[in-house]
Parts: C-alpha cells; sequence; structure tokens
C-alpha cells in the first residue's frame, strides 16, 4: 500500500488545516460579503460550522468501515458499476481542485510578484514540485506538511501584525442589519472555503489512533482552527475597509499587507505572497494524491504504479491550467468548481451514508 506508515493525529491535524487554507487567504472576505455586506464574518463562521457537520458525515460513514478507504469500500455500498463512476468522478474531482489552486495563486503571482515570468514558467515549476512530493507515501507527505506548517505560523504572524493598523470599528456596527437570509446566503461560498477535510475519506484506515473517536476530535479541531483563521481575517479585513470597499476589492489582505509599514520590510505584501505559495503547494500536491489514489481503485483492484498515475494527471493539469492565463476563464473555472465542490464533498457522502445505512452492511 502507498501510505507505507500509518500518519499521526498531529500530522492529520497539519495536513488538514494547510488542504483547508489556500488562496481563499487573499479573498476573504469578498465572495461572502456579496449579501451579507459588513456581516460577512457571521457567514464566514458559518461556513466553518456547516463544514463541522460534513466532517460529522464523513466520520460517520468512514467508521463503519474502519479498515478500508472509500475506493474501497465503494464498491461494497454501490455495486461495483456505479462505484467505478464515483471513482472516476472523485478522481477527477481532486485534479480538477488541484487545478482550481495551482492557476489561481499562479495568477496572484503573476500580477503581484513575478510581472515578467512566462505563465508557462510559473505553472510548470508548481506541477513538478507538486508532483514530486505526491507521488511519495501518504507518510512522507504528511511529514513535508508538518514543516510547511512553520511558514503557515509565520504568514499567520504577519496577517496579525499588518491587522493592527488604522481601522473603524463601526464597520461591524449594526450587526445582523443585512439580515439572516443574506447571511445563511454568503455562507455557501464561505462553506466552499473550507474544502480540504474529505482527505479523511481516504486517509481514515491509515490514521494511528488509540481510539477512533480521536481522530474526529483532531479534524473538528482542524476545522475550528480553519474557522477561526478565516474569522480573524474576515475581522481585520472588515476593520480596515469598509462595505462599499469590501465590493469592489477581490484581494483585500494584500491591500492591508501592502499599506502596512513595517521598518525591517520594505513590502510587506510580496513577502508574504512568496512565502504563502509554500502553503498553498500543500494543497495542489495533496489533491493530485488524491486523485491518484482513486484512479488506482477505479476497477476495484488497486494499480500499484502509484508515481506513474501522479505525473499522468500532473501534466493533464499542467496543459488545461496553460488556459488560466486568461482571467475569465478563471473565473468560469471557478463557478463551475464551486458548483463541483458542492456536490462531492457534501451530498456524494451522505447520500453513501444514506444508503450504507439503508443496505445495514458495513464492515466489523
Amino acid at each position: 500500500m502507498i501510505h507505507l506508515k500509518k500518519i499521526t493525529l498531529n500530522q492529520l491535524i497539519c495536513l488538514v488545516i494547510l488542504t483547508q487554507v489556500g488562496v481563499h487567504v487573499l479573498t476573504i472576505p469578498y465572495e461572502e460579503s456579496r449579501n451579507s455586506g459588513y456581516d460577512s464574518w457571521i457567514s464566514v463562521l458559518l461556513g466553518g460550522l456547516i463544514a463541522q457537520v460534513v466532517i460529522l458525515i464523513i466520520y460517520r460513514l468512514a467508521i463503519r468501515y474502519p479498515n478500508l478507504s472509500l475506493p474501497q469500500y465503494i464498491f461494497a455500498i454501490v455495486g461495483k458499476p456505479v462505484g467505478i463512476v464515483l471513482n472516476i468522478l472523485l478522481a477527477a474531482y481532486c485534479a480538477e481542485s488541484s487545478l482550481m489552486i495551482l492557476v489561481s495563486y499562479t495568477d496572484v503571482i503573476s500580477r503581484w510578484v513575478l510581472l515578467t515570468t512566462p505563465w508557462l514558467v510559473i505553472i510548470g515549476l508548481t506541477v513538478f514540485v507538486s508532483a514530486y512530493i505526491a507521488s511519495s507515501s501518504l507518510r512522507s507527505i504528511a511529514s513535508i506538511t508538518q514543516t510547511i506548517m512553520i511558514m503557515f505560523l509565520i504568514c499567520f504572524l504577519i496577517i496579525l501584525i499588518s491587522g493592527m493598523g488604522k481601522g473603524d470599528f463601526r464597520h461591524f456596527l449594526p450587526i445582523g442589519t443585512h439580515g439572516i437570509g443574506s447571511i445563511l446566503k454568503d455562507a455557501l461560498p464561505a462553506f466552499w472555503a473550507y474544502a480540504g477535510y474529505e482527505l479523511l475519506l481516504y486517509s481514515f484506515p491509515f490514521i494511528k489512533s488509540s481510539k477512533k473517536k480521536d481522530i474526529l476530535i483532531a479534524m473538528s479541531f482542524a476545522n475550528g482552527f480553519t474557522t477561526f483563521f478565516y474569522g480573524l481575517i474576515s475581522v481585520i479585513v472588515t476593520f480596515n475597509f469598509s462595505e462599499s470597499q469590501l465590493n469592489s476589492t477581490l484581494y483585500p489582505m494584500i491591500f492591508i499587507l501592502r499599506q502596512f509599514k513595517w521598518p525591517i520590510v520594505q513590502t510587506l505584501d510580496i513577502l508574504f505572497i512568496s512565502i504563502w505559495f509554500t502553503v498553498t503547494t500543500v494543497t495542489v500536491y495533496v489533491y493530485l494524491f488524491l486523485s491518484a489514489r482513486y484512479l488506482a481503485f477505479v476497477s476495484g483492484k488497486e494499480m500499484r504504479n502509484h508515481p506513474l498515475l501522479v505525473w499522468g494527471i500532473a501534466i493533464v493539469c499542467f496543459v488545461i491550467g496553460l488556459w488560466g492565463s486568461d482571467r475569465q476563464w478563471i473565473l468560469q473555472f471557478s463557478e463551475y468548481h464551486n458548483t463541483a465542490t458542492a456536490i462531492i464533498i457534501a451530498v456524494v457522502p451522505t447520500v453513501l451514508l444514506l444508503i450504507s445505512l439503508a443496505r445495514g452492511k458495513a464492515e466489523v
């Protein structure tokens, strides 16, 4: 098996957090303020709550087949023909998620940091590094991610410091005036930002824990931390921007970092974007890994050449990603990806759990 050794709960927490966070850190709460305005921070917190409900569903499904991963036990739930189709769809979704992060952050890098570097070079290097890591075992990937957690904490500190600039607390008042309907409507795009916890569907049997309930606690902690992190960014952005500015600023966090004056760093935004590149790479290589694992079990019997699958998927992502330099293409692709995310990480596990419960069959 490609996992070789089981990962620890600490490694699971790092994997979930760094897979969840990504380009959304720079855009929050732009998408989440379309209807709720300066109440968008509430929508962001609600998105985290919805994600926690889905985590409970995924855990409930996985606990019924504790020694198997989803691409293996999916055949026991829906049969081989449908199982093959679902494994292909799950593999395609993971590849698509990897591609979405790839082109989105390449767009940020090319617009803010490497202005004259060809798109081909940036996306090519990112794909190469991500595919190289993704072709490793799950344990190796988890160990690398633990190291990258240091970079995340540095970025977390930068965000915290930059948020102490000038702002206005009146931007938050009065709370809730946009209505519960608007807040709930914006909770959906907030929910999309938390995608990443679905890696539990594959990794559940490969997690070392004395009690299976500890896995749920670890997942809940990771999602809770991400919720806190996104909520903090939302509060910082709302503190610094008026509602009209929120509606017109796609990357509010970058402008906050650019305006903040730090004696030892001339351009804090460029420093942050450069360091954050390593964090977004985690999401790219985790989804590449998952895509290859779902594809490996597409026939029910495991295909052993994991690196070959990873590099094949990576090449496809690279070729499609060459069109990502068109900003309009990215926006259209993002809308499609959001719909696919809601279906794959929420609807599919829920339906599978209901079918499994109805059949009453589970691994002992």
